[in-house]
């Protein structure tokens, strides 16, 4: 998955201290996914997954502004008459107040909706973890966005992919990192060792569906995405995170 055109704005992902985006390689077109947000501000996007039905949950690197839309139901960006499809305006942003940006720790943001969501076939909320379990390593999770779905090309893909994607053990994903970030028990990571595939440039907050929940948003990765030799990074919904989420959202009218 990725951004528009030349969108290498959002959804940074630090590597040798530069900063790149997020999408989908090696999947393919999601069957249904009624969760799914996109995030539109500009000519900019990414992620984002429906967690009641007027809030949206995507990464605090996500570019947002008053100018702001998320849209829901969406199967192709450019087909804005499909059925179900749904666009909301943003009207408050909230970033999880201790976010490092550079160090990519609690990468998280609330996006409240201008209403509620029409919840259909096409568009319903996504399950949020109960227990906040960690994610075993070899556990197969699904990830989707509209990101790009060739490392070597910038154009997008107008439909919304989807890819099966390996979890591993923190303490591999830190080796492969070679502490340019320090993996925290916040983040889960996933890599393929004999296939290219995981998240690039515009997929960033997008969520990681793993056993029917929503465990962790897209974070961070390689420059090259999706290759064996790297690890993709996600913001892991810890039990703190989802008490954050909760105070937040219910302190709004």
């Amino acid at each position: 998955m990725r951004t528009y055109w030349n969108v290498l704005l959002l959804a940074m992902i630090m590597q040798d201290g530069k900063c790149e985006a997020a999408d989908i390689i090696g999947g393919k077109e999601a069957p249904s996914t009624p969760y799914m947000a996109l995030v539109r501000t500009g000519k900019t996007f990414c992620g984002g997954a429906l967690i009641m039905s007027d809030w949206v949950l995507t990464s605090a690197e996500c570019i947002t502004d008053k100018t702001t839309t998320v849209d829901l139901g969406v199967r192709s960006i450019k087909n804005t008459k499909e059925k179900g499809r749904q666009q909301l305006k943003v009207v408050k942003t909230i970033s999880h107040e201790k976010c490092n940006k550079v160090k990519h720790i609690n990468n998280l943001q609330l996006l409240q909706l201008s209403g509620k969501a029409n919840i259909n076939n096409a568009v319903n909320i996504i399950r949020t973890p109960e227990k906040c379990d960690d994610v075993k390593p070899g556990s197969i999770c699904t990830v989707a966005g509209w990101g790009r779905t060739d490392n070597k090309k910038l154009n997008p893909s107008d439909k919304l992919m989807e890819a099966k994607v390996t979890v591993i053990d923190r303490k591999v994903c830190n080796s492969l990192w070679n502490k340019t970030v320090k993996i925290t028990k916040d983040m889960i990571c996933t890599r393929e060792k004999d296939a290219v595939r995981g998240f690039c440039n515009g997929d960033t907050g997008g969520p990681l569906i793993c056993g029917g929940f929503l465990k962790g948003l897209i974070s961070f990765g390689p420059t090259l995405c999706g290759t064996p030799s790297g690890a993709d990074v996600y913001t892991r919904l810890s039990k703190d995170h989802m008490r954050w989420i909760k105070k937040k959202t219910r302190a709004m009218p």
